[in-house]
């Protein structure tokens, strides 16, 4: 935990993930991402059922679930803030000749696109944003869906998922021959969690920061019918069953 001269953990800056996806921690997602994947695919065509549509994914990252709904009849649009994973995302298409697009954007500021049957935010990509641009960003999502369509937002970091067992101080984690070591810190004042991270491979250590506020269920709820959403359904890791207190994934579906 980086500290100041005083010995207090300096706050993680709030754009800390601009940038984020370079070096190891872009290689460490993207095969933490595609151990996820098949588990993920399951439960979102649950969630998803019916016909194939229009499917917006928000941030896509390099395009591990777009790419595979895309396979599977929808079609896809997907954005994402690192250029790097768009461009993966943009070959993979191509290669598969699949009817998928992919964009540079910024969720603060959402490019102008619409008429989408859904929106996905998958990968705990809420809670990156200061409270200010979350609401913008809600309403932007909102504004990208048809009039019945339905927003879908994977989150593992609702104070009912993180805070009931407690954060552990440190962890390790390693995928694709990368290791990453986790040192966390809670801000209650903020509910904010911040993470220090190490990444390790082949002899090269890199460093990064994390942060992501913790929101509740009620608070969630609130944010998504503020943004002009309706019918807010939470549900637990499976995608079907409601969401209970300790549920580790809350999925929330908001209907526009």
């Amino acid at each position: 935990m980086l500290r100041n001269d005083d010995g207090i953990p300096t706050r993680v800056p709030d754009d800390w993930y601009v940038g984020f996806h370079a070096g190891l921690a872009a290689r460490f997602w993207r095969a933490a991402g595609a151990a996820m994947a098949d588990a993920d695919e399951q439960v979102l065509q649950r969630v998803l059922g019916g016909t194939p549509g229009a499917l917006l994914d928000v941030p896509c990252g390099d395009g591990r679930l777009a790419l595979r709904l895309a396979r599977a009849g929808w079609r896809v649009t997907g954005i994402d803030l690192a250029p790097a994973e768009v461009e993966l995302a943009r070959d993979r298409a191509r290669a598969e000749a699949l009817d998928a697009t992919f964009l540079v954007g910024d969720l603060r500021e959402l490019p102008h696109v619409g008429g989408f049957d859904v929106v996905l935010s998958w990968g705990n990509g809420f809670g990156y944003l200061t409270p200010a641009e979350t609401t913008t960003s809600l309403r932007g999502l909102r504004d990208a869906l048809r009039p019945g369509g339905r927003l879908v937002l994977e989150t593992l970091t609702a104070a009912e998922s993180l805070l009931v067992g407690g954060i552990e101080a440190a962890a390790a984690h390693e995928f694709g021959g990368i290791r990453m070591e986790v040192t966390n810190r809670y801000r209650a004042e903020e509910s904010r969690l911040e993470s220090d991270l190490r990444f390790e491979a082949d002899g090269v250590v890199e460093h990064a920061r994390v942060a992501h506020r913790v929101h509740t269920t009620g608070e969630l709820v609130r944010l998504l019918l503020g943004a002009g959403f309706a019918e807010v359904d939470l549900r637990g890791p499976d995608g079907i069953a409601p969401f209970a207190l300790g549920d580790p994934r809350l999925i929330a579906v908001a209907r526009a």
